[in-house]
């Protein structure tokens, strides 16, 4: 039930617009995640992001009743799919798993070097001292992109391309993390020799047969 600060915080939020239902949630995501971006977890406010989405925070905390879950669910509507990834790709058989895993390295190096790297970085950091945050952003973000990237090594092993010993999760989570230290944790440009060398010197190596 609405107490009288809710209501006067809901007519004190600057000029609301009057939504309602999915239209005001997604407005608020979106004012979530792109609050997130610009100033990080730390400073991450629910009064901005209500005078972002131009609701007030009554509105948000009657959804959202903590900023974690405003965060990772602003996350997870921002974040692209394991598919606008790229992790899940309609493989052509030409197409060795070397030059599918070169394309998901690419697709990764775009998704974190973007706005969303942003977010995710601004998350990663808060989750190494929290570990109920660790523990979702796995659940929500990391897992599916592991199991797309062991589905495309399953493939390879089928291919005779990829050793069995190296269709592991352990395995599957070496290409996301390498490139997401170097863009997220080092803040350093990954260009496209930086990801030719992670492919020829670590992730081929590897995995391959032989």
């Amino acid at each position: 039930m609405s107490t009288a600060s809710d209501v006067a915080e809901e007519v004190a939020a600057p000029t609301p617009l009057r939504r309602r239902g999915a239209a005001l949630e997604d407005a608020i995501r979106a004012a979530a995640f792109a609050e997130l971006t610009e100033v990080g977890y730390g400073a991450f406010s629910v009064e901005s992001v209500a005078a972002r989405a131009r609701t007030g925070k009554a509105s948000i905390y009657r959804r959202w009743p903590t900023k974690q879950e405003l965060v990772l669910d602003a996350i997870e509507y921002g974040f692209p799919t394991a598919e606008q990834c790229g992790l899940v790709i309609d493989v052509d058989h030409a197409t060795s798993t070397a030059d599918a895993l070169r394309e998901v390295a690419r697709a990764i190096a775009r998704v974190m070097q973007s706005p969303v790297g942003a977010a995710m970085r601004a998350v990663k950091m808060e989750a190494f001292s929290d570990p109920d945050m660790a523990r979702l952003v796995d659940e929500r973000f990391q897992e599916p992109r592991r199991e797309a990237l062991l589905g495309l090594l399953r493939r390879g092993v089928e291919r005779g391309e990829v050793r069995p010993e190296a269709c592991t999760r352990l395995v599957a989570d070496v290409l996301p993390a390498m490139i997401a230290h170097r863009v997220l944790m080092m803040r350093e440009p990954l260009k496209a020799h930086h990801l030719e060398a992670i492919m020829d010197e670590v992730m081929i190596p590897l995995v391959q047969a032989h």
